[in-house]
C-alpha cells in the first residue's frame, strides 16, 4: 500500500507551475523545424538547453533586437517578421552571414503568440536561416518579443569605426518596395522572391571579402540621416550628405524617404578608387539603388546636409548620440 504522505508529495509535485509552464514550449516547437543542422547528428536536434551549430572559421558576430511594444500589439505578424529581418541586416552590415536565430517571447496565451511565431517562421523560410531555440512564456500579462542572431564574418569585418577621411558615403538600398501600412517601414521584402532576398543579403560579405567596402551601417529606425549620425560618431569623422544626390522612388516624399527604415538599406564607406568595382558588383542586383551621396572628412564633425550650395548641420558631433563614439571610454 502506498503511504498517504508519499501520494500527497507526488500530487504536489505534479501540480508545480514550473512543470506545467514547460508546455508553453510546445507552441514554438510546432512552428519551427527540429533538426536544422542534421549533418551534426542527433546532438543537434532542438530541445536541449542550447543549440548546436557548426564550427566556424571566421569572426563570430552576435546581435539582438527587441521589438517596439506598439508594433508587437498592433501588428504581431509583422513584428515577428521584422524581428528576424533586422537581425539579419545587423550581421550583413558587419560583412557577415547569419548562422542561426533565437527568440524570447512573452504573451497572455497561445492565441497571442501565434502571429509572432508565424511572422518569424515566414522570415526564416524566406532567408533560409534556422530558428534554433529561445524562451517562451504564454502566461504573461503582456506580449513582448526579442530576437537574437549568431553570424560569422569570414573576411574583413565592416566595422563602422573603419571609415577613413576621404571615403565616399554610398547608399545601397532596395528601391522596389512600398511603405508598410502607416509605419515608416520601406518594405521591399515580404513579397519578394527568397532567391532575391538571399542574394542581396550575401552581397555585403562579398563586398567585404573583395575589399570594396571599408565600413558599413544598416539603415535603422533613425532613417538614412540618423544612421549617418551613428556612423559619424563611431568613426570620429564628419559626414557631409548631398541631398540632391540621394535617389528615391517616384512619388515618394523626401522626408518620408530620408526617415524610413528600409527592409534592405545600408550606408557604406568606400574609397573613391573602389566605387566602380562596387557599382559593377551591384549591377547584378537590378532592384538595388547604389549611389554616392556624400563623403567622410577629418576636418569636420557631425553630419551636415547640403543642397544648392548651402549646408546646414543636422548633428554637430559635440554631444554624445549613442555613447559608443570613437573615443568613448569602456
Amino acid at each position: 500500500m502506498i503511504a498517504p504522505d508519499f501520494t500527497a508529495l507526488v500530487e504536489q509535485l505534479r501540480s508545480l507551475n514550473g512543470l506545467h509552464a514547460k508546455r508553453d514550449i510546445q507552441v514554438p516547437a510546432a512552428v519551427f523545424g527540429h533538426h536544422p543542422f542534421a549533418v551534426l547528428g542527433e546532438a543537434s536536434r532542438l530541445g536541449d538547453d542550447a543549440a548546436v551549430v557548426p564550427a566556424q572559421g571566421g569572426s563570430l558576430l552576435l546581435a539582438c533586437e527587441g521589438m517596439h511594444p506598439e508594433l508587437v500589439n498592433d501588428d504581431p505578424w509583422f513584428a515577428g517578421w521584422s524581428g528576424v529581418l533586422v537581425n539579419l541586416s545587423d550581421i550583413a552590415a558587419m560583412g557577415g552571414r547569419p548562422l542561426a536565430l533565437v527568440n524570447s517571447v512573452w504573451s497572455a496565451g497561445e492565441q497571442a503568440v501565434a502571429p509572432l511565431l508565424a511572422g518569424m517562421r515566414f522570415a526564416c523560410d524566406k532567408f533560409s536561416i534556422p530558428m534554433v531555440g529561445g524562451h517562451t512564456n504564454c502566461q504573461s500579462p503582456y506580449t513582448a518579443l526579442s530576437v537574437a542572431v549568431l553570424g560569422v564574418a569570414e573576411g574583413p569585418v565592416l566595422s563602422a569605426r573603419a571609415a577613413q577621411s576621404g571615403d565616399l558615403l554610398v547608399l545601397l538600398i532596395d528601391g522596389d518596395g512600398r511603405f508598410y501600412r502607416h509605419y515608416p517601414f520601406w518594405d521591399a521584402a515580404t513579397t519578394a522572391e527568397p532567391s532575391r532576398l538571399q542574394s542581396q543579403l550575401a552581397l555585403l560579405p562579398r563586398l567585404a571579402q573583395a575589399g570594396i567596402a571599408r565600413a558599413a551601417k544598416d539603415i535603422s529606425m533613425g532613417g538614412l540621416v540618423g544612421t549617418a549620425a551613428m556612423f559619424a560618431e563611431a568613426c570620429g569623422l564628419g559626414i557631409r550628405i548631398d541631398l540632391d544626390a540621394i535617389p528615391r522612388p517616384p512619388e515618394i516624399d523626401e522626408l518620408a524617404w530620408l526617415s524610413s527604415f528600409p527592409s534592405f538599406g545600408f550606408l557604406l564607406a568606400v574609397s573613391s578608387g573602389q566605387l566602380y568595382s562596387l557599382q559593377k558588383m551591384v549591377s547584378g542586383h537590378p532592384k538595388l539603388i547604389c549611389a554616392s551621396i556624400g563623403s567622410f572628412a577629418a576636418d569636420r564633425r557631425g553630419v551636415g546636409l547640403r543642397r544648392n550650395e548651402q549646408t546646414q548641420q543636422l548633428w554637430d558631433g559635440t554631444t554624445s548620440l549613442t555613447g559608443f563614439g570613437a573615443v568613448a571610454s569602456p
